[in-house]
């Protein structure tokens, strides 16, 4: 079966797999560029994707060699993971939203034991025991990650256009995801690429990584991202995972309502209890029971949980209780 298919308006979309993982593949985004091809995204990084991407190309008529560009709506390696051989085989620029820079400078760096140590302080301030650390260092350490060659070299910002053959993508930063996550615009087809700012079923990941509250609001910026998007009013949207969206606004609107009931969800949960962002964690609802998690699940989770958390306490409905390490929260 061809993994590769025109979904209209000089649009082909590429299936590239996901190896062993549940979301299957990322979908990859060509459109006629004066130079070739401009790629929204590129996929995961093995040659399981490198097949799949080479594969779409061909089924469409061209070949690696004629990608002009990448842009790319986030650094997750699902996206960003093949950049370096497309550069390697096309010469192609990459381009990324600054925002995300330090970000897969960071998911690219060695997991050496410095690395380890502080992600261990780094959960242990969240209230995660000894074997829970124990548990997703081992993990951490079996993660393949995207390799430095797949480096941006070109930035990108908000507003700017990416020339293609008759036409532009416009950048639409979108930060909640990553801080650096963009869509892009293409108003004379009225699509809008929405990488994992929007997606048609799921509901994307929003997370804090570093405990117990950071300084940046990601649940707020998400919010915000998704009110941006819902008043453009773009009819159709094509996401990074799963089916098109046909109302952008509406599904933005639906995403925003899903993050407000869990929000009073984990107010309401609480109750009168001082508690680690590991029990915040605990209390709020996942896809199964928090025991059953892996520990890259729970890891996930954490950052979730510490998001809604931090927008609580933006929000003066949750407040710090002073004490020692792990800090605790209370309901205000």
């Amino acid at each position: 079966m061809e993994n590769a298919l025109s979904v209209g308006d000089g649009i082909y979309q590429i299936q590239v797999p996901i190896t062993d993982n549940p979301l299957g593949h990322t979908l990859v985004y060509a459109l006629e560029s004066p130079g070739g091809l401009v790629l929204v995204d590129a996929g995961w990084h093995d040659d399981n994707a490198w097949n799949g991407l080479t594969s779409g190309l061909a089924a469409i008529g061209h070949s690696v060699a004629d990608v002009e560009g990448v842009v790319l709506t986030h650094f997750h390696p699902d996206h960003s993971g093949l950049c370096g051989r497309v550069r390697d085989a096309s010469g192609a620029w990459i381009a990324m939203h600054e925002a995300d820079h330090d970000q897969f400078a960071q998911m690219s760096a060695d997991r050496d034991a410095d690395w380890m140590n502080a992600e261990r302080q780094n959960m242990a301030r969240a209230g995660a025991d000894q074997a829970e650390q124990d548990a997703f260092v081992t993990a951490m350490g079996e993660e393949v990650h995207v390799g430095r060659d797949s480096a941006p070299d070109r930035l990108l910002a908000d507003d700017e256009s990416i020339a293609l053959t008759g036409r532009s993508l416009r950048v639409v930063h979108t930060p909640g995801h990553t801080p650096g996550h963009v869509c892009f615009h293409l108003a004379d087809a009225d699509v809008m690429f929405t990488g994992d700012h929007v997606l048609q079923k799921t509901t994307p990941h929003v997370g804090n990584f570093v405990y117990p509250l950071e300084e940046r609001d990601a649940l707020a910026q998400f919010l915000d991202s998704l009110r941006r998007v819902q008043s453009m009013n773009v009819t159709r949207g094509l996401g990074a995972h799963g089916l098109p969206i046909d109302d952008v606004a509406g599904r933005a609107a639906g995403l925003i309502d899903h993050h407000e009931e869990r929000l009073e969800h984990l107010h309401d949960n609480f109750g009168d209890d001082q508690i680690t962002v590991w029990q915040v964690a605990e209390r709020m609802k996942w896809y199964k029971p928090w025991a059953e998690l892996s520990p890259m699940g729970k890891h996930m989770a954490l950052s979730e949980a510490a998001a809604h958390l931090r927008h609580l306490v933006a929000r003066d409905l949750v407040a710090p209780v002073p004490g020692p390490e792990p800090a605790r929260f209370a309901r205000k």
